[in-house]
């Protein structure tokens, strides 16, 4: 009992299940798994500590680097049990209740990791699968909805300068719905989700303060989907 109960704290931080879940994907190194889930680096050390004795997580060198892997059969396995116990409607923590009460700006639009989240977030992906950018693919084998582009999203996005090309080399899981801290509905995450946030950035839609996961628009989401072709004519050629 006592092995299950530490094997059961393992899974009860959400720092923890971040690695777990970005682990998923593939190994990782300390340095990219702090870029990819934006945390400090002790924090994400301190972390994969606990992790790797309670034996969910492995470590090997490569090089001179200490690379991290799971079995992801196991975890996959644990996750998709803790899923069926959840309740159907996801719940909000008091803290992200008080955020919707408040409608505040961290609410609004925010990173979750490296890639665009809130009510911005979750309009920004429905409104790509409103537009048929996006479709779910069929798999059955992951804990969350995976996403591919549709030729005529890849169109759109190559025109907006989404580097669709690098987020298709990531070692990385490259579009999946991610549920929504505040909103309990899903928004983009993976490579391609950080890709057109970086976008954004570069076009001028949005920027991101120092010191916070607050994200600030300059101007509306609406406007970055409805640009046309024309307004992107120096976008660059995707060769993958």
């Amino acid at each position: 009992m006592q092995h299950l109960v530490q094997l059961a704290q393992a899974f009860a931080n959400e720092t923890r299940l971040g690695i777990l879940t970005l682990l998923l994907d593939g190994e990782a190194t300390v340095s990219d798994m702090v870029t990819r889930l934006g945390l400090p680096q002790p924090r994400v050390s301190t972390a994969l500590a606990q992790l790797c004795k309670a034996g969910v997580v492995s470590v090997a060198m490569v090089g001179r680097q200490r690379v991290y892997r799971v079995d992801a059969g196991r975890i996959k396995a644990v996750l998709h049990a803790l899923q069926a116990l959840a309740p159907m409607t996801p719940r909000r923590s008091p803290q992200a209740t008080r955020e919707v009460r408040g409608n505040t700006a961290i609410r609004q639009a925010r990173t979750c990791y490296d890639h665009l989240a809130g009510v911005i977030g979750v309009q920004l992906q429905e409104e790509m699968l409103r537009r048929a950018w996006l479709e779910q693919t069929e798999s059955q084998e992951h804990t969350r909805r995976l996403y591919r582009l549709t030729p005529h999203g890849a169109q759109a996005l190559r025109e907006r300068n989404v580097d669709i090309a690098h987020a298709q080399k990531a070692r990385r899981q490259f579009a999946f719905g991610c549920l929504d801290w505040t909103e309990r509905r899903e928004h983009l995450g993976g490579a391609l989700g950080a890709a057109i946030l970086e976008a954004m950035v570069t076009a001028g839609i949005m920027r991101r303060p120092p010191s916070t996961r607050t994200v600030v628009f300059l101007k509306p989401v609406m406007d970055w989907l409805d640009a046309s072709s024309s307004d992107y004519a120096d976008a660059p050629e995707d060769r993958c």
